[in-house]
């Protein structure tokens, strides 16, 4: 055989051993992350970093506060009062999100990614047939693969992957995709989301928005929040 045709099935060899082997895992965390490539978007005394969607008024009042290092979210229990969603000022693309979790029983709130993709906060502890409601699910539209939940009021989390979407000239050409592990588990591998979800900041497809935590259905405490950007 002449050396150019040796070296053609080389590089036929070696593109073929190249894309047989699977991609790396991302290792789950299930504790806060240590690396500097982190960053923290809570700093444990104060809502600095954060807003509210919208002013506090008589019907939607100001319902968070940070306590001993904990995001805690009171909402009012008279009726015709709600709490109000809390906004990071820090805007996020692609990146990985890791955020730890408590609620109470029958408590519910939820993580949003980039204001658009809400990971559903639930009590579905022992629950045996999962729905797009549950806890860890895409709201309305990705239930979880498994039930990773811990009973309420113990402390949990979600490390999530979000690869943003691509938008040219108003048009989504690639949707957003989703992984999230929860308590170490992963209940969503790679999902592609179709349109955002209910009461996202914005109806549109966008390719960066901040984080946002739903404060106006229930009791929540929120800690270790940390972001790290991924480069596409």
């Amino acid at each position: 055989m002449k050396q150019a045709g040796i070296r053609s099935l080389a590089l036929v060899l070696f593109a073929a051993l190249v894309l047989s082997v699977p991609a790396a895992e991302v290792p789950s965390l299930t504790k806060a992350p240590t690396g500097s490539e982190w960053i923290s978007l809570f700093n444990g005394k104060n809502l600095e970093g954060w807003h509210y969607r919208g002013e506090p008024n008589d019907s939607h009042l100001a319902s968070w506060c940070a306590l001993n290092g904990v995001l805690v979210n009171v909402p009012p229990d008279q009726e015709g009062q709600h709490g109000i969603d809390l906004i990071s000022d820090t805007v996020l693309g692609s990146h990985e999100l890791y955020i730890e979790f408590m609620v109470p029983q029958g408590s519910n709130s939820g993580v949003y990614l980039i204001g658009q993709y809400e990971i559903q906060v639930f009590d579905s502890y022992g629950k045996e047939k999962l729905t797009n409601q549950d806890c860890g699910a895409i709201y309305g539209k990705v239930a979880p693969s498994a039930n990773a939940c811990k009973p309420a009021g113990a402390w949990q989390c979600f490390h999530a992957i979000y690869h943003k979407a691509k938008v040219e000239n108003g048009k989504v050409v690639q949707k957003p995709r989703i992984t999230v592990f929860q308590n170490g588990v992963k209940i969503l591998n790679n999902v592609e989301i179709e349109g955002v979800t209910g009461a996202a900041l914005n109806n549109n497809v966008i390719e960066e928005g901040p984080l946002y935590l739903q404060g106006d259905h229930g009791l929540v405490l929120y800690r270790n929040i940390y972001y790290k950007p991924i480069t596409e």
